[in-house]
């Protein structure tokens, strides 16, 4: 028969009656014969010593319990040699509580980012199939360590390799609330391009369509993996989203609205954003919008017009700020505007993606000319 297994809980009550007796001073033996006390023995079944050092780490990682480790190279896949090097055994106020079944009302970890809904095994599966077709073994073990996969408290399931990138994000994932936050922030990332790699577009669309379906949305701010309203009912995701390397601002305002086929929606949200920022670097105020306030930052003597270039090039800019809206964004704002084609809303924003960038060098030939300070959005040259 498989030895019996021993939970946190059970060490925690198990450390908490030593200290007593030793009137709360931290316990003089190793994690190691901790372990032979327990299990009755004076060499426990060695299979019993992986998932007991876990179980530690989860309840030092929860700030139950410390300890000091005798040996600061011990890897902890070799939990026998590891479970002698942890000395000084004691609770803390919470691993008492814990100990002694004393109930502690706190906050539900990540309020607001995870409400504890799974993530299918499909799209970890394709993830690590990704990752897996980039790197060789070695290499998946680097890239996943620096994001801390998996984390050095978890031992990973009896003959998962470190390499095994499916393995090793699904053992963190089920690891509970910290190991979901470790996965989570890694996809994000991974997904929005944060990374040394990441995945094609067609593979991000595809991702980004499947987790908006289970209720996950990658947050813009920080590229985390976060809970949401699951979207139904929504199609293959567009092809221009794939094949597009569209403004950061923009793609922030138009991929949510595209993943619902709120085609309008998205292309007035990404002039919008357009226009926000051109109030923002003319220093105009909220009452100057539209076609006006693009006639005024790029018309003659505009604070936005390049005056070192040609008069036909400048006019060119100021026709082309003023008609995207004037055609555009003003219509949008005042009527319901149906794009029965897909591949006209898709054009609409990659005009104002257009926009964005040539925003992108404005800023920057004003801020070397000392005529502004930095405005919202990307520095120059951001792809």
């Amino acid at each position: 028969m498989p030895p019996a297994y021993l939970d946190n809980i059970q060490i925690l009550k198990a450390i908490d009656e030593r200290q007593q007796q030793s009137e709360g001073r931290p316990l003089w033996m190793s994690a190691y014969q901790l372990l032979n006390e327990m299990s009755g023995t004076h060499a426990a079944d060695p299979r019993l010593m992986p998932g007991f050092l876990q179980e530690l780490f989860i309840a030092q990682v929860a700030g139950q319990l410390t300890w000091r480790l005798t040996d600061g190279r011990v890897n902890p896949q070799d939990a026998n040699y590891y479970l002698q090097q942890i000395q000084d055994l004691a609770l803390t106020p919470a691993g008492q509580d814990r100990a002694r079944n004393r109930m502690v009302v706190l906050p539900e970890p990540d309020p607001g980012e995870d409400d504890g809904h799974d993530l299918s095994d499909l799209i970890v599966r394709q993830v690590a199939e990704a990752i897996t077709g980039e790197y060789a073994p070695d290499q998946v073990i680097v890239f996943l360590g620096e994001q801390g996969i998996p984390p050095d408290w978890l031992a990973l399931p009896d003959g998962a390799s470190e390499a095994d990138a499916h393995a090793v994000l699904a053992a963190v994932w089920r690891a509970g609330s910290m190991g979901r936050r470790l996965v989570r922030r890694f996809l994000g990332r991974w997904l929005d391009g944060q990374l040394i790699t990441g995945p094609d577009g067609e593979l991000r669309a595809a991702l980004v369509e499947q987790l908006a379906r289970q209720g996950w949305q990658i947050r813009p701010e920080d590229s985390v993996l976060v809970a949401a309203e699951p979207v139904r009912g929504i199609s293959v995701s567009a092809p221009f989203l794939r094949e597009a390397r569209l403004h950061p601002l923009i793609e922030a305002e138009a991929r949510p609205q595209f993943m619902i086929r709120k085609w309008d929606q998205a292309v007035f949200a990404s002039l919008r954003g357009v226009e926000i920022r051109v109030r923002e670097l003319g220093g105009y105020s909220d009452q100057m919008i539209g076609a006006d306030l693009m006639n005024r930052a790029f018309g003659s003597g505009g604070p936005l017009t390049d005056s070192a270039a040609a008069r036909g090039e400048q006019e060119g800019t100021r026709a082309l700020f003023a008609g995207a809206f004037g055609a555009l964004r003003n219509p949008a704002g005042h009527r319901q505007i149906d794009y029965d084609d897909l591949s006209e809303a898709a054009e609409a924003v990659q005009l104002a993606s257009l926009l964005m960038r040539i925003l992108d060098r404005v800023q920057a030939r004003l801020v070397a000319a000392g005529r502004t300070a930095q405005a919202t959005g990307p520095s120059p040259g951001t792809p």
